[in-house]
């Protein structure tokens, strides 16, 4: 195996406490003294095996690509929210304002994501020729760790999400589309905003780096920083995140609502909620999202290093001072990266910035002046030696 050209990022704690942790919705599920709970849990895990292995699973088995999941998972959110609405269908009561609107957002979550992905397959511009920059990555981070890359991982990473799907990311849906009680609180008004909010930034991320593209290839830069992407190097994943947050905001009255005797399943229910937010950031910027571009931009784009020592990686924040010069050795490097954010480095990059302003002296006056004092001390040492003898 070829050593990567840039070294592979080390995992992080979140990594390990999301691979810790998700066993956790299985025996939340299967001991649940909710037998709706599991009704639901059971058809919608298999209609989602069932997409996923059409769509995903057996068109990566014969191109060998796995571009086919990023088609998979966004349409399979749709499918909760159609699904989830058929199921409380069927109960008169819960017809309500709420199942509408949790299965709209999941429905339309899904949907906007799905058609890109759809758009990207019909118009070529995702070919089995080659695969994406994040399965690239996976593949150079198995093999980095002494693994094989091979058609057995290829097919556990698409059913990991769709486990996802399955396992975790429906509760949400399920929990507001189930509860009976008319109207809506406070929170989960809340939760439906901030949802907007999300889908909203993610879309208009999204509109700001296509219209990136468009422009000359000699003006546009080698990569996106405008709009929201010179707060953030993937404003498109906070917006996603922060989305999935609003819905596990507005899922946390009818939780509290759920009708569960056993107190240990609704702190699960509880925990699987908290689990969707830490799982969802550490995809988006770990496991398929932010790490595995950036391990590629960092090669191919001129500049881009510096842009990730000034710009946040997902959530947005000011633009800090581009670092200035370079260091001639990779001891200086690291160093000179670790002090751009003090106080000490800004003061430095003032004064040179200063001194560049000053006019500089001649070079001629200078090298006499050298040549004069260095006369001076050989005709010193000599009188000094004369006196000695």
């Amino acid at each position: 195996m070829a050593k990567p050209t840039t070294p592979i990022p080390a995992h992080s704690k979140l990594h390990y406490f999301v691979h810790a942790t998700g066993w956790i919705p299985c025996v939340v599920v299967a001991f649940s003294d909710s037998v709706l709970l599991k009704q639901f849990a059971a058809q919608h895990l298999s209609i989602q095996a069932t997409w996923f292995v059409v769509v995903a699973c057996l068109p990566a088995l014969f191109t060998g690509v796995m571009y086919w999941v990023d088609f998979a998972w966004p349409w399979g959110l749709t499918w909760i929210g159609a699904f989830t609405y058929w199921f409380a269908s069927f109960d008169a009561e819960l017809a309500t304002t709420r199942r509408t609107l949790i299965c709209a957002a999941f429905a339309l979550h899904g949907a906007r994501m799905g058609a890109g992905a759809l758009f990207m397959i019909a118009s070529g511009t995702w070919t089995i020729d080659k695969d994406l920059p994040r399965y690239q990555f996976q593949k150079i981070r198995v093999e980095h760790n002494g693994g094989s890359w091979n058609m057995v991982v290829m097919q556990k990473e698409i059913l990991m999400q769709c486990f996802a799907n399955g396992g975790l990311l429906f509760l949400p849906c399920f929990l507001c589309a189930t509860d009976k009680t008319p109207g809506l609180s406070w929170l989960e008004i809340l939760g439906y905003c901030v949802w907007a909010t999300g889908w909203a930034i993610e879309s208009v991320a999204d509109g700001h780096k296509l219209k990136w593209g468009t422009l000359p290839k000699k003006t546009r830069g080698a990569f996106c920083n405008v709009g929201l992407w010179k707060f953030s190097r993937h404003p498109n994943y906070f917006g996603e995140w922060v989305a999935w947050n609003g819905l596990v905001l507005a899922a946390i009255h009818p939780l509290v609502r759920f009708e569960c005797e056993k107190v240990w399943v609704r702190a699960g229910l509880a925990f699987m909620l908290v689990l969707i937010s830490t799982n969802l950031y550490y995809c988006l910027s770990e496991w398929t999202g932010a790490v595995p571009a950036e391990y590629f931009s960092v090669q191919k784009r001129a500049g881009y290093d510096a842009y990730i020592r000034t710009t946040s990686m997902i959530i947005p924040w000011f633009v800090a001072e581009e670092e200035r010069g370079s260091s001639s050795t990779p001891k200086k490097k690291e160093a000179a990266k670790a002090e751009t954010a003090t106080p000490a480095y800004i003061r430095r990059v003032k004064r040179a910035a200063e001194a560049e302003k000053k006019p500089k002296r001649s070079g001629s006056g200078s090298r006499g002046r050298s040549s004069s004092r260095s006369s001076s001390r050989v005709s010193s040492r000599g009188s000094s030696r004369g006196r000695k003898k």
